[in-house]
């Protein structure tokens, strides 16, 4: 067994049994345990162990302390489990009988301070070594100038002190160029080639550039996926090559990294899986939330722990602590520690929904589309038809009865509401809108969530189709909600269709009885949404004024995010409930012989 390998199957096999671990993380070490038995990949030691070997002879700490007040600066660079473990995985799997990795892209999510940027910096710059004969360019880009010299000057701190570095007009050596000009090492290395490039956050200017390992720093300073897409195909050259995206959580819990955490988060926890899946190694270290609230406790040591591996050795733990009762006293601190201390995304708005209450209450129930069509009696529908552009949505809503509702374990104490949403948006709008706006458009497309009509400007009949659609399958939609003010062309050809579409004016009285409905039944674990993404984007969008008799009015938390699909919802729930009260208040009749008053 190679030098440094006990270590990590110890670490991976103790994290992964720890059920106080953060979820994340046991995933991550689950996923390392379970690749090593599966005889999928190739796994061998020699890459990582030639990588943290460099990391530990030749780089030493540039700044700091130890826990009991040594500096130090001059130290060496020793690595931590997890560390060890990072390595491992990226350099460790390979496609069985080549000389490819595995692992072509790494999102690593960790709290401040547990030294992302220094230990990243110096594992690619050993993976560029290694591949030196290859000719190694190395990128970094952080969403900061100030950032991004932090991994620049770690990186020249060892250089010089090696005596690596020369001017340069030399002729061996490694050449530095740190101006106005720009900032970067490069020169011969063994018998290969070498360059170390820390970059402007200018995008324009990423499409001229090939690499073969790139550092996205501090993800969440990243306005949206452009810098990140570009780089990637900057690496087209290279068949080894590795894309390594740190960060700590943001205030912006909408925005391209937060789209991004969740997506890795789903592969490392085994819920997306694939070619592309099986490319990214994902590292991720947060305080989970209480599985009954929804909340962090940010004054609870395990939570403070969750999102800090180097707990004891970076972070002290005093210090943390500290922190969180400072947060607690002074409530404009808890924003940051919550973001930076914590790694837990909030938005910048006060948003009226936590997206993992929708999760949590989904997760109860598997239903196929199939299935609900037998186990929902009558469905209602509802239209957000767009302007001209933009995102167009519809949903069909009904109930399942408590009796029936039993999930695995899981026995609802109300009626289930279930809500199937659609979408569409024009193919020649969809890539602007998807970048500066930060919508996963063409993953809703993967998914089958969404539709992307070639038209520049959306047909408003288009909807139609969909309700058909579903009809054909055996949703039998009683009647659909729409405000005939908008969209007449829809209205006339839905009733064209033979729908029974009723006139639903867009009044915030009137929506807000969806909207109570719908967060009532999500609070109570008996909403089911299919899973659907887009209706959980949308409902992550939201922010609400209480208005007088618990009524409330919503709208969307910024000018670039949408609601769409869960106004969609809304409408398809008031219909219903108007829908359903009056069919009760028949029966009520019948049974008595008078009306229900």
């Amino acid at each position: 067994m190679a030098t440094h390998e006990r270590i990590v199957n110890e670490w991976a096999e103790q994290t992964e049994a720890n059920e106080r671990a953060c979820e994340d993380l046991r995933a991550a070490a689950r996923r390392y345990l379970d690749d090593r038995r599966s005889g999928k990949w190739e796994f061998r030691t020699q890459l990582a162990e030639f990588v943290i070997n460099g990391i530990e002879t030749l780089f030493c700490h540039q700044q700091g302390e130890s826990l009991d007040g040594r500096p130090l600066r001059g130290t060496p660079f020793l690595l931590q489990p997890w560390q060890l473990f990072d390595i491992y995985n990226v350099c460790g799997f390979f496609l069985p009988g080549t000389e490819l990795r595995r692992y072509q892209e790494q999102f690593s999510m960790l709290a401040r301070k547990n030294g992302k940027t220094p230990f990243t910096t110096a594992k690619i710059w050993m993976l560029g070594v290694a591949y030196s004969r290859s000719y190694s360019k190395i990128k970094t880009v952080a969403g900061s100038a100030k950032q991004n010299m932090e991994g620049f000057g770690f990186l020249g701190y060892n250089l010089h002190r090696l005596g690596l570095t020369v001017r340069e007009d030399a002729v061996h050596g490694l050449r530095v160029l740190d101006s106005s000009l720009g900032h970067s090492y490069s020169g011969a290395i063994w018998d290969g080639q070498i360059s170390f490039d820390a970059l402007a956050y200018k995008p324009d200017i990423f499409d001229a550039f090939n690499a073969n390992l790139v550092h996205l720093d501090e993800l969440e300073l990243y306005r949206n996926a452009v810098p990140y897409g570009r780089l990637k195909d900057a690496t087209k050259a290279y068949s080894n090559k590795l894309i390594a995206a740190t960060t700590t959580a943001g205030d912006d819990g909408t925005g391209f990294c937060a789209q991004r955490l969740e997506y890795c988060s789903k592969i490392v926890r085994g819920q997306i899986t694939g070619e592309d899946a099986d490319r990214i190694f994902v590292l991720i270290a947060r305080a989970d939330p209480d599985k009954d609230t929804g909340e962090v406790d940010y004054l609870s040591p395990l939570a403070q722990e969750q999102a800090n591996p180097s707990w004891g050795v970076t972070i002290r733990p005093s210090d943390m602590m500290a922190s969180a009762l400072q947060a607690q006293n002074d409530p404009q601190m808890r924003k940051e520690f919550l973001t930076r201390s914590l790694n837990v995304f909030v938005s910048s708005f006060k948003a009226c929904f936590d997206v993992a209450d929708f999760r949590r209450s989904d997760a109860h129930y598997h239903w196929t589309q199939q299935e609900l069509t037998r186990l929902v009696s009558a469905w209602y529908g509802g239209a957000d038809l767009s302007k001209l552009h933009d995102l167009t949505a519809a949903a069909i809503v009904g109930e399942i009865p408590a009796a029936k509702a039993a999930s695995e374990g899981w026995t609802p104490s109300e009626d289930v509401l279930v809500i199937v949403p659609h979408a569409w948006f024009p193919r020649t709008a969809a890539a602007e809108k998807a970048d500066v706006d930060n919508i996963p458009l063409f993953g809703w497309k993967d998914d089958g969530w969404l539709d992307m009509p070639n038209e520049s400007s959306m047909d408003p009949t288009e909807p139609v189709k969909q309700f058909k659609k579903w009809q054909s399958e055996g949703f039998r939609i009683r009647k659909v909600g729409h405000d005939r003010k908008f969209a007449r062309p829809y209205y006339t050809a839905m009733k064209k269709a033979g729908f029974t579409v009723v006139d639903q004016p867009q009044l915030y009285l009137a929506k807000s009885e969806g909207f109570r409905y719908i967060e009532h039944k999500m609070k109570i674990g008996c909403l089911y949404y299919c899973g659907a993404e887009p209706f959980e984007y949308c409902a992550g969008n939201i922010r609400a004024c209480e208005k007088v008799d618990d009524a409330v009015q919503y709208e969307k938390i910024n000018d670039t995010s949408r609601i769409d699909v869960f106004d969609a919802a809304v409408f398809g729930t008031i219909r219903m409930l108007i829908d359903t009260e009056k069919r009760a208040n028949a029966s009520r009749w019948f049974e008595s012989g008078k009306p229900n008053t």
